[in-house]
């Protein structure tokens, strides 16, 4: 199976990939968010991960935006501790680097670490894993990364400092999409995720919650998102949760009633594996 990740070999991507679909599948890079939708749509993976939350940077709202206008479904998450490391190229001092390069969202989660050593100036890029491979290419000395010790092993670097997030508890959530979303949703499942659109009228907001409420639906996530052309107008990201699948078909399709639009992104189970 190909299974579509945003990055280059070792990056975090392909550590969710293979922890959802185990060692055997073949993880297919995508150079960012919009490649990976738009291979998975037009058939050149059979599944994809895509990261869209982390608990110290939060949501990557643009990517929920691509989830809702293309034709994908989420079928599973992945909540996994991310450990992120300073790499360089062996022999490379502390003192020796000038910038230090990686995906705005891992310097985000870094940005204590680095007020320690103000010399060294923050770079974004596109991918974790591919700086790392940029400087065992070009060899470069004076330029560090922050990308997991999976990429640092494979491309030969050296970790100068481990574990550098701000938070030691630090989790990215993976969605694990399929092409094609069907108007039945799935019969098992104890989480939703919805875009939702309510007319731009005084109590449309409390309507759609007290909706949810009267289905003994939690709602565990929900943020705005502009609506380009529609100023003061938003498109909110909710997640549902409740302890049996009929409630949420039930909840959802009385939302509908409430609601300009509403999308489905997909109804799964939720990831337990990292819950105290």
């Amino acid at each position: 199976m190909k299974v579509g990740i945003q990055g280059v070999r070792g990056a975090f991507h392909e550590e969710a990939a293979l922890r959802w679909f185990g060692e055997e599948v073949e993880p297919c890079p995508a150079h960012d968010f919009p490649e990976l939708v738009r291979g998975l749509e037009e058939g050149a993976f059979d599944r994809a991960v895509m990261a869209v939350e982390n608990t110290l940077s939060g949501s990557i709202l643009p990517n929920f935006r691509l989830l809702a206008e293309r034709d994908i479904s989420i079928i599973g998450e992945v909540r996994m501790p991310v450990k992120q490391n300073l790499g360089v190229l062996p022999g490379v001092r502390l003192d020796d680097l000038e910038e230090v390069r990686s995906h705005y969202m891992a310097l985000n989660q870094c940005r204590g670490y680095f007020r320690g050593h103000p010399g060294i100036r923050l770079v974004n890029d596109t991918d974790t894993a591919l700086v790392a491979r940029q400087i065992a290419e070009h060899r470069w000395d004076r330029i560090g990364c922050v990308a997991s010790m999976r990429a640092m092993e494979l491309y030969g670097l050296e970790c100068l400092a481990e574990d550098i997030a701000d938070d030691p508890s630090n989790l990215t959530r993976f969605m694990v999409l399929t092409p094609h979303r069907h108007e039945a949703l799935p019969e098992a499942g104890d989480l939703a995720t919805i875009t939702l659109i309510l007319p731009h009228k005084r109590g449309s907001l409390n309507g759609a919650l007290s909706c949810l409420m009267d289905h003994g639906i939690s709602l565990s996530k929900v943020e705005s998102m502009v609506i380009p052309g529609r100023p003061y107008e938003y498109e909110f990201v909710m997640d549902l949760e409740a302890p049996e699948t009929e409630r949420l078909h039930a909840g959802i399709a009385a939302l509908r009633g409430h609601a300009d639009r509403l999308v489905t992104l997909g109804l799964y189970g939720r990831d337990r594996t990292c819950d105290t």
